[in-house]
C-alpha cells in the first residue's frame, strides 16, 4: 500500500529516550532490534552499521560479510558519483508514477545504474510500467554484471525476500556487488529514505 500523507519524521520525533522500549541510559532498549528502524532511518538518526547489521538475519557467515561491507562503507550508499548521475537521469526520463516507484522498483534502478557497463545493458529494460529484464543485453557480461543483474530481477519481484544468505556463501558474488546489493535490500525495505543513510553511528541517547 502507498502512502498517502507527506508526513517526515525527523530527528525529534524519534528520539529513543521518549520510546515505550527504551528503558534508561544504562539499560538501552529492550528489544534487540528496533522497531522503529524504517521512522528512524527516514529521519536520518540511524548510521550505515546499525542499519546494516539490524536489518538481516543472524548467520555467522552472513554476518562475517556484512562486516566486510561495513568496513568498506565510505560514506555514502553510492558506488561513486557517476553512479549517482546515472540514477538520477534514469529516474528523470522515466518520471514519476507513485504506482511504479515502489521501494523495490528503486532498488532494482539502483544496481542496474551502479555501474556503466550494467546501466547501458539494461537501459532498455525501462518503460512505463516498470522493468522488462528480457531486454537486457547479456552476451558478453561479466560475472559481477550478471550477479547484479540477478539481484535486481528477484529483488523487483519479491522485495527484501531474497536469499541474502545464498549470496553470502557463493564465491561467485565479489565483495562490491554483495555491498550494493545489501544496500539495494534496505532500500527495498525501508524506502528511497535509505539512499540517504551515511556512515555515522546513530548518535547516543541521553
Amino acid at each position: 500500500m502507498q502512502k498517502t500523507s507527506h508526513f517526515k519524521y525527523e530527528m525529534e520525533d524519534v528520539d529513543c529516550k521518549f520510546c515505550t522500549e527504551y528503558r534508561g541510559k544504562k539499560l538501552g532498549c529492550s528489544q534487540k532490534v528496533c522497531p522503529w528502524l524504517a521512522e528512524r532511518i527516514e529521519a536520518g538518526a540511524v548510521g550505515y552499521e546499525e542499519a546494516l547489521l539490524d536489518s538481516f538475519p543472524h548467520d555467522p557467515k552472513l554476518e562475517a560479510k556484512l562486516h566486510t561491507a561495513v568496513r568498506l562503507f565510505r560514506g555514502s550508499m553510492w558506488l561513486d558519483e557517476g553512479h549517482r548521475q546515472r540514477m538520477q537521469a534514469l529516474r528523470a526520463r522515466e518520471g514519476s508514477d507513485r504506482r511504479r516507484d515502489t521501494p523495490a522498483y528503486i532498488a532494482a534502478m539502483y544496481l542496474l545504474t551502479s555501474d556503466l557497463d550494467t546501466a547501458t545493458r539494461t537501459a532498455n529494460c525501462f518503460y512505463r510500467d516498470g522493468i522488462m529484464f528480457s531486454y537486457a543485453t547479456t552476451k558478453g557480461i561479466s560475472p559481477h554484471g550478471y550477479t547484479l543483474l540477478g539481484a535486481a530481477r528477484d529483488i523487483y519481484a519479491n522485495g527484501d525476500g531474497i536469499a541474502l544468505t545464498d549470496l553470502a556463501d557463493s564465491e561467485v558474488v565479489d565483495s562490491t556487488a554483495f555491498c550494493l546489493i545489501v544496500n539495494a535490500l534496505l532500500i527495498a525495505r525501508y524506502g528511497i529514505a535509505a539512499l540517504d543513510i551515511q556512515k555515522k553511528q546513530a548518535q547516543e541517547q541521553e
